[in-house]
């Protein structure tokens, strides 16, 4: 893998950015399906193939994907369970729940195969199209002109919290971003810590906070007040759950799904079936369903879809029955400064009730309305009127195969993304399976399209939708 290459032989550009395992896999998919073109990494971190999730210093961090179903090769289910047991565990099985930092350097084992893939360590704060491409303006002042160009950007910290005082912020009692590294620093170890949120990312955070030493009472606030369920053997669904041509409603899903849990399907079973599906189904979905989905379901997904790893959700029922993780079922009102730490108030069925702690820690998940991220690159295209918000307000608008959809409703020629941003039109985008599935394909059309390229022209949704049988 070259790094800083300025010069090329070939006379067309790839330019890919960001360089987690949404960009990194789709410039090792076209290395292997031999683009004709130049293939550019954008990330200014030192190493591609981690992102937010596999950059984890702690081993505690577990995949909540088994070995046996996270290799990053499709048409090799088996890959990453070789290569586990090669490097790390030789005793590694199908149902082994390996660390995401261990899983991150399979990721930088796959790309060092490759020495035609270029990085530029910097950041793209500017897009300018061009005739038959585009030129991005690099925060080291440089340009890159490129045919066709990926947003591969991972995910951005989430959405501002209402309610927070300005004082919080700035004393230092609340931090915006559970992965900055500084996050923990000059926490005294006994200290109460509120989390805002139940889901993965709070789970990670009470991880991290025990290895590093935190004994103190540790109380996480949602509205629903649930952790994501745990895995457990089940006997195997061999059907989708909810079939194809079901009605395309809420209510008939959850109903097919309940069906088939009452005639002996084990949820776990049932809902897992539904991964080569799901998708297709949410499509089918009008954006009305999709809207009720999401206000009424989400969550319920969410805490049965992404499960635990079971050596973890051991870790947090015994924290909850000893006492030392408490779980409070409200939603936030204010967090305020107060004489060594916060004052946090939630609205619960009771009534407004206080806690006082020494840090509050946002762990909503990552921030989905682009429009609003910290992102110059990003409020360049909005602005431009390039790309535009999912039809739920979320992520971006994107045809099937990623070409991002303006506001004149066509389809680009340039501009691509896979992975978080997808969720615009998506209900799964954000897991290894999915993000491999659309690295190949897209991977597939750009070597289609980089090899006819001509004079591009904006086309529309339905005939992007061809995937790599479209001929621009």
């Amino acid at each position: 893998m070259n790094t800083g290459d300025t010069e090329s032989k070939i006379g067309k550009t790839i330019a890919i950015i960001g360089g987690g395992v949404s960009g990194s896999l789709t410039a090792y998919h076209l290395i292997e399906q031999h683009a004709q073109a130049r293939i550019v990494v954008i990330d200014p971190r030192p190493e591609l193939g981690l992102g937010l999730a596999y950059s984890t210093p702690s081993f505690r961090h577990l995949l909540n994907v088994p070995a046996g179903k996270i290799s990053a090769l499709p048409t090799q289910p088996e890959h990453f369970l070789s290569w586990l047991r090669a490097n790390y565990d030789a005793e590694a099985t199908t149902d082994t729940f390996a660390s995401r930092a261990v899983f991150g350097r399979y990721i930088r084992a796959l790309l060092e195969e490759s020495s035609e893939i270029e990085q530029i360590r910097a950041t793209v704060v500017d897009y300018r199209p061009v005739p038959a491409g585009g030129v991005l303006l690099l925060s080291d002042g440089s340009e890159l002109r490129a045919e066709l160009v990926v947003l591969a950007t991972g995910n951005f910290v989430p959405s501002t919290l209402h309610g927070v005082s300005k004082e919080a912020t700035l004393s230092g009692t609340y931090r915006h971003n559970a992965w900055l590294p500084d996050t923990f620093d000059g926490l005294e170890s006994d200290a109460p810590v509120t989390l805002i949120g139940t889901g993965l990312t709070g789970v990670d955070v009470l991880l991290r906070l025990r290895e590093l030493g935190h004994r103190g009472i540790i109380t996480a606030v949602s509205r629903h007040g649930v952790f994501p369920n745990r895995h457990a053997p089940y006997t195997l669904v061999r059907h989708s759950a909810i079939p194809i041509g079901t009605p395309a409603t809420c209510l008939a899903y959850l109903r097919v799904l309940r069906a088939a849990i009452r005639d002996g399907a084990e949820w776990r079973a049932a809902i897992d079936s539904l991964r080569s599906t799901t998708n297709e189904l949410w499509i089918a979905l009008p954006h009305r369903e999709q809207a009720r989905f999401r206000r009424h379901l989400m969550r319920r997904w969410d805490i049965v879809r992404h499960r635990m790893a079971p050596p973890i959700a051991d870790l947090i029922e015994a924290e909850l029955a000893v006492g030392s993780l408490v779980v409070r079922k409200g939603n936030l009102v204010s967090v305020e400064a107060s004489t060594g730490g916060a004052t946090v108030k939630i609205r619960t069925s009771r009534g407004l009730e206080e806690l006082a702690t020494g840090r509050v820690i946002n762990c909503t998940g990552p921030g989905m309305d682009y429009r609003r991220v910290d992102s110059p690159l990003l409020r360049s295209l909005f602005s431009q009127r390039l790309v535009t918000t999912g039809p739920l307000g979320g992520g971006f608008d994107s045809s099937e195969c990623g070409a991002m959809i303006g506001v004149n409703g066509l389809a680009s020629p340039v501009l691509f993304n896979l992975g978080p941003g997808r969720l615009g039109t998506l209900l799964e985008s954000i897991a290894i399976p999915e993000i491999r599935q659309q690295a190949v394909q897209l991977a597939m059309m750009l070597v289609q399209r980089i090899g006819n390229l001509e004079q591009p022209k904006s086309i529309s949704r339905s005939q992007a939708s061809n995937g790599i049988h479209t001929r621009w």
